[in-house]
């Protein structure tokens, strides 16, 4: 090595330069309960997507990450589908809760500016507010600025279940931005309710869960329904 490479070295340390980090720090949380369990939780910086087939998946799955997480919740949509009746019945609390309206992907750049670091970042309905592929990639690398935990949903009831690959690519653009990529629905059968999920991206750690897996959800799902009758 020579002496001006050396040099540079001295003052160039690579732990400290802001692109890179340890990945041995990364705080993971839990947002789909038992799920989470099966795929792993989600690493904070990194984004899952969401992909449902039904509301009343898309309504279990966004309350359950809202009132796993135990900081500050930040909820984006353009419309409102969260209860806080629903919050609090399976465990969560709507105070560290806060929603807010957009209408378009530059809403959603503009709203993350008021989300403080190290909270939870939630965003519905990212298929309608005019996504592309180099907004897609700004929002990442917001939600890795600021530590965030990203989370996007999306429901879309016409989805084609013969080619999930091509779908996600369709509704996200560019599916590998994701961590953990899932697709969701929930059936009812014999009295039971039943969440299907196709795992389609994961962690390194974490592949022997790609593809198909059942989860009984009776009792969370049975709570919503009977929040829902009251309203949020």
């Amino acid at each position: 090595m020579s002496a001006r490479l050396a040099e540079t070295f001295k003052y160039f340390d690579l732990l400290d330069f802001p692109m890179f980090e340890k990945i041995s720090k990364q705080s993971e949380f839990e947002p789909f309960g038992e799920l989470s369990k099966i795929i792993g939780g989600l690493k904070q910086g990194d984004l899952a997507g969401v992909i449902t087939t039904d509301q009343l998946t898309y309504a279990y799955l966004l309350h359950l990450a809202l009132s796993s997480f135990p900081g500050n919740s930040y909820y984006l949509d353009v419309s409102s589908k969260i209860s806080s009746k629903i919050l609090e019945s399976i465990g969560g609390n709507p105070d560290k809760v806060f929603f807010a309206r957009v209408y378009s992907i530059k809403d959603v750049i503009s709203a993350l500016n008021y989300v403080e670091g190290n909270s939870l970042f939630a965003l519905g309905s990212i298929n309608i507010v005019g996504i592309d592929s180099s907004s897609l990639l700004q929002l990442k690398k917001l939600i890795g600025d600021k530590a965030l935990w990203g989370i996007f949903f999306i429901e879309e009831q016409s989805l084609n279940e013969l080619d999930l690959i091509s779908e996600a690519r369709r509704l996200l653009f560019l599916p590998e931005l994701f961590e953990q990529l899932i697709v969701a629905r929930t059936t009812y059968y014999r009295g039971r309710y039943k969440l299907t999920v196709t795992v389609l991206r994961t962690y390194p750690e974490r592949l022997s869960s790609l593809g198909d897996h059942e989860l009984i959800v009776d009792e969370e799902i049975k709570k919503i329904l009977s929040q829902s009758t009251e309203g949020g």
